[in-house]
């Protein structure tokens, strides 16, 4: 049976740092659920994937030239876009406690991230989709 495209999750993947993207993408392309994956190298283009189409999944770095995941997800949520959304960084969670309830983060979680963890992370967020 082919999955129509109600049961496809639709996945963007947002992080300046190519190698992290290719890493994201690899590790989702073997969830359990079949997905379609946007990945791109910053906010600018995450907001032009979003004029396209809904996801119900933004994995995004918190901490990128231009627009950083913060500002990324405060334009998503001023859009009405409800997506489940992750926050990826190197420099912690700590600082962000008040935003990530604010915005209705998903989870915040610090890099490096192991395949399992990204796989689980997202498996996660979309269990409710």
């Amino acid at each position: 049976m082919t999955p129509t495209a109600d049961d496809v999750a639709c996945i963007l993947i947002v992080d300046d740092q190519k190698l992290v993207r290719f890493v994201m993408e690899r590790a989702l392309e073997k969830l359990d659920v079949p997905c379609e994956l946007v990945a791109v190298g910053d906010g600018r283009e995450a907001l032009a994937a979003l004029d396209g189409k809904p996801f119900d999944l933004i994995i995004t770095d918190l901490r990128m030239e231009d627009i950083g995941g913060l500002e990324l997800t405060e334009r998503i949520r001023a859009r009405g876009v409800d997506a489940a959304v992750v926050w990826i960084t190197a420099y912690g969670c700590d600082g962000f406690r008040d935003d990530i309830e604010r915005l209705g983060v998903f989870r915040c979680v610090e890099k490096p991230l192991e395949v399992r963890q990204i796989r689980q992370l997202a498996s996660d967020a979309l269990e409710g989709r």
